[in-house]
C-alpha cells in the first residue's frame, strides 16, 4: 500500500511538471542563465507549490476550495501580471549582466526558491488538474489516515523534483557551449513565450469564461 502510494506519487508529480509552460521556460532560462543550483532551487519552489496545490486537491478542503473560487478574478489578475512581469524581466535580461553578477555575488538558493513558489502560487487552477487527475487515478486523501496522503506527496515531490533536476542538469551539462549571443536569443525567445502565454490566457479567459474550481 505504501510503496503503490509512494509510486503513484513519483509518476503523478513527474507527470504534472512534464509540459513545457511558464514554470519549465524559467526552470531551464535560470540555469543557463546562472547555474545547476539556481535551476534546482527553482524547480525545488515549484515542486513544493504543486505538493500543496496536490495536498488541497486530494482533500477537496471545502472552505479553501470556496475562498479560490470567490476570489479567482483577483488571483488570476494578480497571477497574469507576475507572469507578464516575468516575461518582460526575462525578455529584457541582458546575460552578459546576469553572468558578471553571478560572478560576484553567487546564487541565492533562497530567492530562487521563494520566487518561484510566489510565481507557482499565482495559478490557483492547478487544482483542478490535480483533481481531474486524482480522479482518473482513483486517489481519494482521507483526513482521519494522514498517513496516505503525506507518503503520496512525498512521491509527487520526488517525482517533480526528479524531472526539474533532469532539466537542469541538461541544461547546465551544455551551458558553458552557448555564446551570450545565443543566450540573449533565449531570453528573448523564452520571455516572449511567456508574456504570449499570458495573452492568451487572458483572452481564452476573457472569451469562454473562468473554469470552475
Amino acid at each position: 500500500m505504501v510503496v503503490d502510494l509512494l509510486l503513484k506519487g513519483l509518476l503523478t508529480g513527474m507527470l504534472v511538471s512534464l509540459p513545457v509552460g511558464p514554470m519549465a521556460v524559467l526552470v531551464i532560462q535560470r540555469t543557463a542563465n546562472r547555474d545547476f543550483k539556481s535551476g534546482v532551487y527553482s524547480g525545488l519552489g515549484i515542486a513544493l507549490t504543486d505538493s500543496i496545490w496536490a495536498l488541497i486537491a486530494g482533500f477537496s478542503v471545502s472552505y479553501i476550495i470556496n475562498f479560490l473560487r470567490h476570489h479567482q478574478t483577483a488571483i488570476q489578475l494578480i497571477g497574469a501580471i507576475a507572469l507578464f512581469s516575468l516575461g518582460l524581466y526575462i525578455f529584457f535580461s541582458n546575460p552578459l549582466v546576469a553572468v558578471r553578477k553571478y560572478k560576484r555575488k553567487g546564487t541565492s538558493p533562497s530567492k530562487c526558491l521563494f520566487s518561484a513558489m510566489a510565481i507557482a502560487f499565482s495559478n490557483p487552477i492547478m487544482i483542478l488538474t490535480y483533481i481531474i487527475v486524482f480522479a482518473s487515478a482513483k486517489i481519494v486523501f482521507d483526513i482521519y489516515h494522514l498517513g496516505s496522503p503525506f507518503v503520496f506527496v512525498a512521491g509527487f515531490l520526488m517525482g517533480a523534483m526528479t524531472w526539474w533536476t533532469l532539466i537542469s542538469y541538461l541544461i547546465d551539462k551544455f551551458r558553458h557551449h552557448f555564446s551570450l549571443s545565443v543566450l540573449w536569443w533565449f531570453n528573448k525567445i523564452s520571455g516572449s513565450f511567456i508574456m504570449v502565454f499570458v495573452v492568451v490566457l487572458v483572452v481564452t479567459v476573457l472569451i469562454r469564461g473562468n473554469p470552475s474550481i
